[in-house]
């Protein structure tokens, strides 16, 4: 009976303990952890107080078979943080797991601590986050630098990623430890929600990185629907001194946005200079692409047909520039937005409010602009000017012959001339040219003489009246230039003679305007010539242009060696009207060669042969009815 007690005591002990080893969990191994704890799976204090929902933490086996901690919504300013490197210890007295891992990051500028234990696939963790402060630094060297780079947007869902830029410029109080930082156009699934800015953020450097924090900011410039009251929270780092990582949390409730952005330093160039080329037979002269104006003007013939004037220009950018859109006002009030590409009919575009407009984004996206392409209307010579229709200058009081021009813009300006050197008597009118019937009566004016000390303009004694084809662009500071000599000449043959009806009345006294200047001083005086008797000009001229833009003014046309045939007639009293006829004598300087070169013609009559050298008599008077070249 004993014997078999003892046997039936083996027995149970035998059998507990098997029962025991086979219930007994093996001890933990990290790939039966690896895993994201969130939710009843997690409890989580960050600094001794309770994680808030939404937080996670991810165990992360890498393939070094290193591991590492990511927390999730914990990190201040950081949706996602990883601490490398996390030990792991699985205790087999109690078989559970435990892993510490701790990293002091300059980038984020935080020393993150996490202590955790898992069991039964709960995690308890211990999270410690402490603020790296830094020392003040100079942020000058970066001023004015662009960081370029890829910029995250989250709102929790799938993050929009897109090119982005972030400037870095001189803050507002000019600390130079602190800086502004501007992200301009942020926009999220196409809606631009305006610009970020953040003045006098202070700069520290943390070990060998530079860093800086702004935290609560009021966005005024950003404008997110139906939100009011958004604040920005950035923490950012300038790693090697060219590449930014940059977080942002916008505080937009019940909002958050989560924004991310590396970027390394870039030069971009805000040039926006475009060349412009328009082709086709109604085309006299090309836009200057020369000029860095933003309006450029291209000239057609007077006597293109509209079906000439569909027209497709071709533009050329910048490097890095890009074309955003091309918009056409047209006369009628209409507009239209084409393609690069797409002709364009200049018939229905007329006067300086229609026009073609080119926008366009430089390299340097904050400098957009936007170029105007114009058209006008480029005079060609006509076989024949009469002077009985006469029209008034838009804003103007004087007239002036159809399909000529005058100096008497010049005239406008004589009153106040006239103070500055003492004649407060000068007055615009009688102006030097105007109409007396069917003829225009030009006359030489008696202006006194005097010397414009601040524009360094001699006012002579004697101004004589021009009449001429061409256009009159007043240059205060130069008058003669004033007077653009010429329209185009497309004819195939020379022309042969200058033929004009006219009569002239020469003035009674003789003037030479002397100027001379003694150091600073300069003086203008009127010499009287006595016995000379003042003598009327009617010339005609034909020069050669590289283009038609170009002309000939009072300073040069009678010695420029571009004049090749010349017409000219000068003479005294003539009481009745007269028609006279001068063939055209060739000067020397050329030949006509129409099939290779370009030429303009152009008619100047005045009352006082010398008149661009400020010599002639007051009051000398020329009637011209007509003016003709014939071939």
């Amino acid at each position: 009976m004993k014997n078999k007690l003892l046997l039936l005591l083996a027995l149970s002990i035998a059998f507990f303990t098997g029962c025991k080893d086979d219930d007994d969990p093996e001890p933990p191994t990290i790939d039966k952890i690896v895993g994201q704890y969130s939710g009843e799976n997690l409890k989580a204090t960050i600094d001794g107080i309770s994680a808030p929902e939404g937080t996670s933490v991810q165990i992360i086996q890498k393939d070094d078979n290193t591991t590492s901690f990511k927390l999730i919504n914990i990190v201040p300013g950081y949706p996602e943080f990883e601490i490398p490197n996390v030990t792991f210890e699985a205790l087999s007295r109690t078989y559970y797991s435990q892993l510490k891992g701790s990293i002091t990051d300059n980038v984020s500028g935080y020393t993150v601590q996490a202590n955790a234990n898992i069991e039964d696939e709960i995690m308890e963790i211990n999270i410690s986050i402490t603020e790296i402060e830094g020392e003040p630094a100079s942020a000058e060297s970066f001023y004015n630098k662009t960081f370029k780079g890829e910029m995250a947007i989250d709102l929790g869902l799938a993050p929009i990623t897109m090119t982005q830029r972030v400037y870095v410029n001189k803050p507002s109080d000019k600390d130079p430890n602190k800086l502004r930082l501007r992200i301009e156009n942020f926009s999220f699934q196409g809606i631009n929600l305006g610009t970020i800015q953040l003045d006098t953020v202070s700069f520290v450097k943390r070990g060998e990185v530079y860093g800086f924090t702004a935290k609560d900011r009021e966005l005024t410039d950003l404008e997110i629907p139906g939100v009011t009251g958004v604040k920005l929270t950035a923490r950012g780092a300038i790693v090697e001194d060219h590449i930014m990582k940059l977080n942002l949390v916008v505080d937009a409730s019940p909002l958050t946005v989560n924004v991310t952005f590396t970027g390394d330093t870039i030069t971009e160039s805000a040039d926006t200079k475009i060349n412009l080329i328009i082709e086709g037979d109604a085309v006299a002269t090309q836009p200057d692409n020369s000029k860095t104006s933003s309006i450029y003007i291209f000239k057609i013939w007077e006597t293109a047909t509209a079906s000439q004037l569909k027209l497709t220009p071709k533009i050329e950018l910048p490097k890095g520039a890009t074309l955003d859109s091309i918009v056409v006002r047209y006369s009628d009030g209409t507009k239209s937005i084409l393609k690069e590409g797409e002709s364009i009919d200049f018939s229905k575009i007329e006067g300086e409010k229609y026009d073609v407009k080119y926008h366009i984004t430089p390299e340097d996206v904050r400098y957009p602009s936007t170029k105007t392409l114009r058209l006008e209307k480029m005079p060609e010579f006509k076989s024949i000017y009469q002077m009985n229709s006469w029209i008034t200058p838009e804003g103007k009081e004087y007239q002036e012959p159809v399909n000529m021009a005058s100096s008497n813009m010049a005239a406008d300006f004589f009153p106040l001339s006239g103070m500055m050197i003492g004649h407060p008597e000068l007055t615009a009118t009688p102006y030097p040219v105007t109409q007396d019937g069917d003829a225009a009566k030009i006359i030489t004016r008696d202006t006194y003489g005097g010397y414009i000390a601040f524009m360094a303009v001699v006012l002579p004694k004697v101004t004589a009246g021009t009449l001429f084809n061409g256009t009159f662009d007043l240059d205060a500071t130069a008058p003669l230039k004033s007077t653009h000599f010429g329209e185009a000449y497309r004819g195939t043959a020379a022309p042969v003679a200058f033929k004009f009806t006219y009569k002239y009345t020469p003035g009674t006294t003789y003037f030479n305007t002397v100027v001379k200047t003694e150091g600073s001083t300069t003086t203008v005086t009127a010499e009287e010539i006595p016995d000379k008797i003042d003598e009327c000009s009617l010339i005609a001229y034909l020069y050669e242009v590289d283009s038609y833009n170009d002309h000939l003014d009072g300073t040069n046309i009678n010695e420029s060696k571009k004049v090749i045939l010349k017409a000219a007639f000068s003479g005294g009293s003539q009481d009745n009207f007269i028609e006279k006829t001068v063939n055209f004598e060739p000067t020397g300087n050329g030949s006509f060669d129409p099939a290779n070169k370009k030429y303009k013609l152009a008619i100047v009559c005045t009352p006082s042969k010398e008149g661009d050298s400020y010599k002639g008599a007051p009051n000398s008077t020329l009637w011209v009815k007509s003016l003709e070249i014939t071939y």
